[in-house]
C-alpha cells in the first residue's frame, strides 16, 4: 500500500508539473500572437508614423505612410474585400484601423476624438521615445544632467545665457537612422528652428559647435550643400557668426557604397566639418588650454638654420623676421584638423552595453573630438550642453576635463545606457521613470 501511495503521488506531481508546461506554453503563444498578426506587426510602425507627425494625426495621412514605411504592394494597397452582407472594404486601411482599435484597448493612443488619432503616454513609453512638450530627468551627478526629451523641449528647460558650449553631432540628412530619415529641405527647416533656441542658451562669448558630414544628392555622386546652406542660416537668420571650423579625418572611415566601392567614381570622404558659432566675433577660446605638442628635430633644426638668415621676403610677398618664430616652450601653433578614428567598441561603454544586452549607439564619435572643442572654447567649471547626446561620450569627455555638463536625448534606450559611462561614480544617480515607460538597464 505504501508503495501504490508513492507511485500516485509521483504521477500526481508529473501531471501538475505537464499542466503547468502547458500553461506557460500557453502564454507564451498568446503573448506572441500580437506580433505575428497583421494588426500586430502594423501596431509598433503605426506608434511610430504617429510620434513622427508629432503625436496627432488624421487616419488618412497616415495610410500612404505606413504602406510606403512597410513597402507595401500596390496590388495590396488597392485591394478589397467582400462582407457578408455585399459591401466592400480596402484592406490595408482596415487593417489600421484594428491595429489602431488594439492600440487603443492597451492604452498605447488615446480615444479620442473622432478623426483623429493621438499617442498616449503610455504609446510614447512602448517607443521608448521622448513625448512632445515633455522632458525627464533620468540620471544627474554632482556636476551633469541627462534629460529624455526632444532637444525643442530641453531647450526650453535650461536657462537662456548659461551655456559656454553646446556641442552636437545631429542626425544628418538622407541616412536613416533610429531619429528618421530627414529630407534636405526637412533637416534644414528643423535645423534652422534648433539653431535660434540653442543661440539663446549660450553666454555671450560662447560657442555653438556642430559636426555635420558631406550628404550626396539622390542618384548622383554630387555632393549637396545643405551645409553650406545651414550655415548661412545662422549667420543670416540668427545673427551668428562664423567664428571658425575644426575638420575631423578619420582614417578608417567607410566610403560611399555606391560612389567609392560600386562605380569608384568618388574618393572615400575622410572629413567630417565641426562648424563652431558664436553670439559674440570674439568668443572665448584660446589655444594654450590645448594639450602641448613638441616640435619635430627637422623643424627645430630648419629654424636654427633660418636664424641665421637675414629678413627675407617670401613668394607671397610677407618680410618675415625669422625670430619671431623661434621654438618656445608652448609648442607648435595647433592647426584646426583633428586625426582620430572611429569609436572604439572595445572600450567600458560598449562592453557594458553588450553585458545588458543593449544596442550601443551606432554614429559614436571618438573622445577626441569633444576634448578638442572642450578645451579650446571653454574654462573649467562652464556648462557643456549636447542637445542630441546619444551615448553622452561629451558629458563624459566634460567631466573628465572638470566643466560641468547636461545631456538630453530623445531615445531613452540611448540615453539609459549612456549611464554607463558613469555609473561607478558616487555621486551618479538614476532617477525614477515616468508611468509605463521601461528602463533597458
Amino acid at each position: 500500500m505504501p508503495e501504490h501511495k508513492s507511485v500516485s503521488e509521483a504521477a500526481s506531481k508529473a501531471r501538475a508539473r505537464r499542466i503547468e508546461r502547458g500553461r506557460h506554453t500557453e502564454l507564451a503563444a498568446k503573448s506572441m500572437t500580437p506580433r505575428t498578426s497583421l494588426q500586430g506587426m502594423l501596431q509598433l510602425p503605426l506608434l511610430e508614423e504617429l510620434e513622427t507627425l508629432g503625436g496627432r494625426a488624421r487616419p488618412g495621412d497616415l495610410y500612404e505612410t505606413l504602406a510606403d514605411r512597410l513597402a507595401v504592394p500596390p496590388e495590396l494597397r488597392s485591394a478589397r474585400r467582400q462582407c457578408g452582407d455585399g459591401q466592400t472594404y480596402a484592406v490595408f486601411p482596415q487593417a489600421v484601423r484594428w491595429a489602431r482599435q488594439t492600440a487603443v484597448m492597451e492604452g498605447l493612443i488615446h480615444k479620442g476624438d473622432r478623426g483623429i488619432w493621438e499617442l498616449a503616454d503610455p504609446g510614447y513609453a512602448r517607443l521608448q521615445r521622448a513625448r512632445r512638450g515633455v522632458t525627464v530627468l533620468i540620471y544627474s551627478l554632482d556636476d551633469g544632467l541627462a534629460l529624455w526629451a526632444h532637444a525643442e523641449d530641453a531647450a526650453r528647460a535650461i536657462e537662456p545665457g548659461s551655456c559656454s558650449l553646446i556641442l552636437t553631432s545631429p542626425p544628418y540628412p538622407v541616412v536613416s537612422r533610429e531619429y528618421g530619415k530627414f529630407s534636405v529641405p526637412e533637416w534644414l527647416s528643423w535645423m534652422r528652428d534648433l539653431a535660434g533656441l540653442w543661440k539663446d542658451l549660450l553666454t555671450e562669448d560662447g560657442t555653438l559647435a556642430i559636426n555635420l558630414m558631406d550628404a550626396f544628392v539622390g542618384g548622383t555622386p554630387s555632393l549637396s550643400p545643405y551645409i553650406e546652406r545651414f550655415t548661412l542660416t545662422c549667420i543670416d537668420d540668427h545673427r551668428l557668426h562664423l567664428s571658425g571650423r575644426q575638420f575631423w579625418h578619420s582614417p578608417t572611415k567607410m566610403g560611399n557604397i555606391q560612389w567609392s566601392s560600386k562605380l569608384r567614381v568618388r574618393p572615400k570622404n575622410t572629413v567630417e566639418q565641426i562648424l563652431l558659432f558664436s553670439k559674440s566675433p570674439s568668443p572665448n577660446w584660446d589655444t594654450r588650454r590645448l594639450p602641448p605638442t613638441s616640435y619635430a628635430p627637422g623643424t627645430i633644426a630648419g629654424f636654427e638654420r633660418a636664424l641665421q638668415r637675414k629678413r627675407s621676403r617670401r613668394p607671397c610677398g610677407y618680410n618675415i623676421n625669422e625670430a619671431a618664430f623661434a621654438p618656445n616652450g608652448s609648442g607648435p601653433i595647433p592647426g584646426n584638423l583633428i586625426v582620430a578614428a572611429g569609436a572604439p567598441g572595445s572600450d567600458r561603454y560598449s562592453r557594458r552595453c553588450r553585458d545588458a544586452g543593449i544596442p550601443a549607439h551606432p554614429a559614436r564619435f571618438p573622445e577626441e573630438i569633444p576634448r578638442r572643442i572642450i578645451l579650446l572654447t571653454t574654462e573649467p567649471g562652464q556648462l557643456v550642453y549636447d542637445p542630441m547626446a546619444g551615448s553622452n561620450t561629451t558629458g563624459k569627455v566634460a567631466l573628465d576635463l572638470g566643466r560641468r555638463f547636461i545631456a538630453s536625448e530623445a531615445s531613452l534606450t540611448y540615453l539609459a545606457a549612456s549611464g554607463f559611462r558613469f555609473d561607478t561614480r558616487a555621486d551618479f544617480r538614476r532617477h525614477p521613470l515616468p508611468d509605463g515607460a521601461i528602463s533597458p538597464v
